[in-house]
């Protein structure tokens, strides 16, 4: 426990936590509720679609992912709270644990939560590129299509996948600046105290 600074923790950015919830309450759910959704109709109507089972495994896949995501967010939420939520709990001037101890434990639970929150961002971003992968499936055309209908269901399918990598693009290209950002926060504060 020497080695956790003073302070209190704080997501870096600043709006990670909210991004957070967004993404594993809200997003996550109604993704969730659309994979198997589509899996019934891929069920119902198969000789619709060129490729119908893998893309039933893929959108399998992205529900579980999803569904995993939600599970990490509400695990990790109960860690994650602010030096205000301590005051609420805690009012200044009453009966209050020393602060010192408050700060610890809050840090203690942001690691947690940053923790959790990670595998909760990983099932997520696996979720919706998978999503991606099943819907570009879903998209190309059954044998026997007219000459339109291909191009455009070939079309559709092109513009999902190249979406889906650019997404898998981004969210690795995301993961690398969040390390680089903190490791510059770590290092700032690092040199921003003598005693270290």
């Amino acid at each position: 426990m020497d080695d956790i600074p003073p302070g209190w923790a704080r997501p870096t950015p600043l709006g990670y936590g909210s991004a957070s919830e967004a993404a594993h309450f809200v997003a996550a759910p109604l993704l969730a509720g659309a994979c198997i959704a589509t899996v019934s109709v891929l069920g119902a109507d198969a000789d619709k679609f060129r490729w119908p089972a893998p893309a039933m495994l893929l959108l399998t896949l992205s529900f579980v992912a999803l569904i995993g995501a939600v599970q990490y967010g509400f695990h990790a939420r109960q860690h994650f709270y602010s030096p205000g939520d301590v005051d609420t709990w805690h009012p200044p001037g009453g009966p209050r644990p020393a602060e010192e101890l408050l700060r610890r434990e809050q840090q203690r639970d942001f690691q947690e939560w940053r923790r959790l929150s990670r595998r909760g961002s990983t099932a997520y971003n696996a979720g919706i590129v998978l999503l991606g992968a099943a819907t570009t499936l879903v998209l190309a055309p059954p044998e026997g299509a007219s000459l339109a209908h291909a191009v455009c269901r070939w079309t559709a399918a092109v513009v999902t996948a190249v979406g889906s990598l650019a997404e898998l693009e981004y969210i690795l290209r995301g993961r690398r600046m969040r390390r680089v950002l903190a490791r510059a926060v770590r290092d700032a504060r690092t040199e921003g105290d003598p005693g270290v």
